[in-house]
């Protein structure tokens, strides 16, 4: 009977053990979360935060997503201890290792949380002092200079300021990942790193070449533009077609071809920098493909002028044959459709077998006709022979 009496009395002493246990967990959390919340305060965390231009509603979820894990930690720090009172060992040894796991890697994350911090202030630093001295080399006048128009945001020194910030997150934020030993993540960004770090030189002299590029385009198209423009090449539509047209300025339009042309030719020199293949062999392919269309080109105007000389020449001869004048510019510009495309090489076996089939066509129906409006002409002519004939026999 004692001993049953003396068991009760060591089950009610383990629950009210484990009770006040619990109790003490319990204002423990909170009192560490309290003071973590008023230690954060007393640093101006947020202030921090906020200089390292991280917005406002992320810096609050964090400090308090911060108590909340400092309440949580706490708590399972008194837990293991609360479940082997009951004798729950089975389940108080997993949690034990846990947060001894966890309270091992406590160092790790404040080190991490540490480079992380250094990391951003030192980046944003970085990228005021940069923005500010790319303005002071005006390096954003460039962009005006090759006929580029930008906003603030989109500026040169904006621009490549952000580019340094995010390469320099990406090594804190790499390094981050190393304190916390976690190979899977932070082995294949550090090539990536690497990467991206040898391929800087290239990036580099590909912008340089593009931007020349583009100086080099802009110049030439000026100076393109003014000698048209001098030599009277604005009149040269009126004097292909016939017709003025003050939409279409010569000039300006083949400075814009020329300018096109010499930038997207430096463009793809950029991308061959890049050494990167699938670019390379699209950049190859079009500057391949430019003479081509070049070539079509002349060869519309040179339609379109021979058409038009035709239909002068037909309406100063022959004033009412207007289906033949209609004819022989169709037949031109015919002509020069199935030129331009065995020029562009757009399906060459189509186009080649469609022209001789056109042409035979039209000697067959020159043939027909001509032997159908000729018949009387031939009976004539056979007739004066035959009759020759048998004057000759006669005599």
């Amino acid at each position: 009977m004692s001993e049953f009496i003396y068991s009760i009395f060591y089950k009610i002493s383990d629950v009210i053990v484990t009770v006040l246990l619990l109790i003490l967990a319990f204002f423990a959390a909170w009192l560490v979360k309290r003071l973590l919340s008023k230690l954060l305060k007393a640093v101006k965390a947020e202030a921090l935060l906020s200089k390292l231009g991280i917005k406002e509603s992320v810096i609050k979820t964090s400090v308090q997503f911060a108590g909340k894990l400092a309440y949580l930690i706490t708590f399972l720090l008194f837990l293991p201890g609360v479940l082997d009172r009951l004798g729950m060992s089975s389940v108080s040894h997993p949690i034990t290792g846990l947060v001894n796991t966890f309270i091992a890697l406590i160092p790790k994350l404040v080190a991490s949380g540490i480079i992380i911090a250094i990391g951003f202030f030192i980046a944003s630093i970085i990228r005021d002092l940069l923005t500010t001295v790319l303005k002071a080399f005006k390096v954003d006048e460039l962009q005006g200079k090759a006929g580029i128009s930008a906003s603030e945001n989109t500026s040169f020194s904006h621009i490549i300021a952000n580019i340094i910030y995010a390469l320099i997150i990406l090594i804190v934020m790499i390094s981050a990942i190393d304190q916390l030993g976690i190979t899977t993540i932070s082995n294949p960004a550090n090539m990536v790193v690497t990467a991206i770090f040898n391929m800087i030189p290239n990036v580099l002299a590909s912008i340089i070449i593009i931007t020349v590029g583009m100086f080099i385009a802009k110049l030439v198209a000026t100076l393109l533009e003014s000698l048209l423009a001098g030599i009277g090449a604005d009149a040269l539509i009126e004097k292909i077609t016939g017709k003025s047209c003050e939409k279409i300025v010569v000039s300006k339009l083949l400075a814009g071809i020329v300018n096109g042309l010499i930038v997207l030719i430096f463009l793809v020199q950029g991308i061959n920098v890049l050494q990167l293949p699938v670019f390379t062999e699209i950049g190859a392919a079009i500057i391949g493909y430019i003479p081509k269309v070049i070539s079509v080109i002349i060869i519309l105007a040179i339609a379109v002028f021979s058409a038009n000389t035709f239909e002068t020449f037909l309406i100063q001869k022959y004033p009412s044959a207007k289906a033949s004048r209609i004819g022989a510019k169709v037949a031109v510009y015919a002509l020069a459709f199935f030129l331009c495309l065995s020029q562009l090489e757009i399906a060459p076996v189509i186009v080649e077998t469609t022209f001789i089939l056109i042409v035979a066509a039209l000697a067959v129906a020159f043939a027909i006709a001509f032997g159908i409006g000729g018949r009387k002409f031939a009976a004539n002519t056979l007739e004066k022979l035959e009759k020759k004939l048998e004057n000759k026999e006669e005599k």
